[in-house]
């Protein structure tokens, strides 16, 4: 009886972990998924805010902060990473204009940040 309890509880034990490794959640980083940092050039006179809208390195489609460009200058949307090979929404806004969007291509680089431009 005790042998038969002990080889129920092994196998129970035994199941136990392989299940539970298989539904160990990890979380995904910039090493799994090919993703960089996007900077936004703005080539008119006039400060422009922009967001950005796509997949991130972790898969979820999301969306970053408001971040503002002077006018001839360039900035990076820090801390925010968007998948290589994929298209994201560039959500901008000129001077007191409304906001609109245009469709952007994030192409595979081996940099960590490529470059959308705003005219």
């Amino acid at each position: 009886m005790r042998d038969l309890r002990r080889k129920f509880a092994v196998a129970a034990l035994t199941a136990g972990v392989v299940v539970g490794g298989l539904a160990v959640p990890t979380t995904a980083g910039a090493d799994s998924v090919k993703a960089v940092q996007i900077t936004v050039c703005n080539d008119a006179s006039v400060e422009q805010l922009f967001w950005v809208k796509g997949y991130n390195q972790h898969g979820d489609w999301d969306d970053s902060p408001i971040w503002k460009v002077n006018g001839g200058t360039c900035a990076t949307g820090w801390d925010y990473w968007w998948q290589q090979d994929r298209s994201v929404e560039l959500h901008y806004k000129r001077g007191n204009a409304g906001w609109t969007w245009k469709q952007a291509y994030v192409p595979r680089t081996k940099d960590r940040t490529t470059t959308l431009r705003l005219s």
